[in-house]
């Protein structure tokens, strides 16, 4: 069980939000860490070759469904594995887009989504990237389709949907720092407190995830389409029907994972984007 277990901030928002401002508000006010898909993709890229090439391809190819689709898997899971690994090092903010869906409902991740008025990002994109007026209504108008349609096609959902979120947070009469005061109440409040079932559950999906990262990563298993989770160190694997042999490389493989006693496998679908639960 880690020691610096402690509520996690997923904060979906729109480009030119005030992210930036707010996080560092966090990260000042509480030392709670700010994080960006930049760090993950960081983290991820470290993680390999293939993890390499797949954040590098993966946005282009959205052009081109389906290269996307055989890079889109690779990417959601070792992204989702560099969060969970954030997650467990202590109190996180995270600021990204679909962060949110990449992990089950755990009882101290918050899902936030952040809304700002059109006209206060419009001003922001005119400040920081010197554009006329109307330039930075279409930048935004851009980046949030192509935001939209990554959810879509990544997930299958609508980023906009209230019903993703705990919480929607519309700063349009909230100062900066009041959003920031508002959130770290949010952080402490009983309802969000990591629980010893909570910890539990974060620990079974990094080790689950930990097991699809490195099934992912090796070229003999790479293109098979395996969902995982663990429970009581037993690792569940679903996925296509398998020769012994292939079967025996993926149990040596995942079983190499810490936390991995036994290791079950069921052929049947894995769903595209939910890998563990």
């Amino acid at each position: 069980m880690p020691v610096n277990a402690a509520t996690v901030l997923l904060i979906s928002r729109g480009t030119m939000s005030g992210a930036q401002m707010i996080g560092e508000c966090l990260e000042k006010h509480q030392a709670i860490r700010f994080l960006t898909r930049e760090h993950l993709l960081e983290a991820v890229n470290s993680y390999g070759d293939l993890a390499t090439r797949v954040t590098a391809h993966v946005e282009k190819a959205a052009e081109a469904y389906n290269q996307f689709s055989e890079l889109r898997r690779p990417y959601q899971i070792l992204m989702k594995r560099a969060l969970l690994e954030y997650a467990r090092q202590g109190p996180l903010a995270y600021f990204g887009y679909t962060g949110h869906l990449l992990l089950c409902r755990i009882r101290h991740f918050v899902r936030i989504r952040l809304i700002a008025p059109l006209d206060h990002r419009v001003e922001r994109a005119r400040q920081q990237l010197h554009q006329s007026e109307e330039e930075a209504r279409d930048y935004i108008r851009r980046v949030d389709q192509e935001r939209i349609r990554w959810a879509r096609w990544s997930y299958g959902v609508d980023i906009r949907d209230p019903g993703l979120y705990d919480l929607s947070v519309n700063i349009e009469r909230l100062s900066m720092e009041g959003a920031c005061d508002l959130l770290l109440h949010v952080m402490q409040h009983p309802d969000f407190q990591p629980t010893p079932e909570s910890i539990a559950q974060v620990e079974n999906d990094r080790t689950a995830t930990e097991a699809l990262a490195r099934l992912v990563t090796d070229p003999r298993t790479t293109e098979m389409e395996l969902g995982a989770s663990l429970e009581q160190g037993v690792l569940r694997l679903v996925g296509p029907f398998l020769s012994d042999a292939e079967l025996g490389v993926v149990k040596t493989i995942a079983g190499s994972v810490a936390g991995v006693d036994r290791i079950e496998y069921e052929p049947g679908y894995a769903p595209a984007f939910q890998f563990s639960s």
